[in-house]
């Protein structure tokens, strides 16, 4: 398979996973909000975070749409990944009771399934970058086609 088709389709997975996302918080809103401001971390950003989140997913599902901008979108998917599964780890760490503030299907995992449900994406985001990269490269050294 041709590296391009494989970048598209890891972009197509991660636009498809980012605007479910997106549009379960706004669906479950309140709920969302709620979940957030129980949070003894997030509490005091509930509000923001709550409208912002989902903003910030679908700008990614943006960038990863444009192809010229699609390496925007799989760096800034694969930071928001990060973020995500940092906050998971830590409420699994420190405060292992509270609900899942995830929408839709995603509220339904443990907060170990679903720490593992954001590391793959992790990996398949940075496998994205990586290949995009490579691709970007061969194409400077005039070794891939456009």
């Amino acid at each position: 398979m041709k590296r391009t088709a494989v970048i598209d389709i890891i972009s197509a997975i991660l636009l498809l996973l980012l605007l479910y996302t997106a549009i379960s918080k706004f669906i479950e809103y309140r709920s969302f909000k709620e979940v957030l401001s129980v949070s003894p971390l997030l509490k005091p950003f509930a509000g923001f975070i709550a409208w912002a989140l989902p903003f910030l997913e679908l700008v990614i599902v943006i960038l990863l749409f444009i192809p010229a901008l699609r390496i925007k979108g799989l760096y800034a998917s694969l930071l928001l990944l990060i973020i995500l599964t940092a906050y998971l780890i830590y409420m699994i760490l420190f405060t292992p009771n509270l609900p899942c503030s995830c929408g839709g299907v995603l509220k339904d995992l443990t907060w170990p399934q679903h720490v593992l449900f954001n590391l793959f994406f992790v990996i398949l985001s940075g496998t994205g970058i990586i290949l995009a990269r490579r691709r970007f490269i061969m194409r400077i050294r005039g070794e891939a086609p456009t």
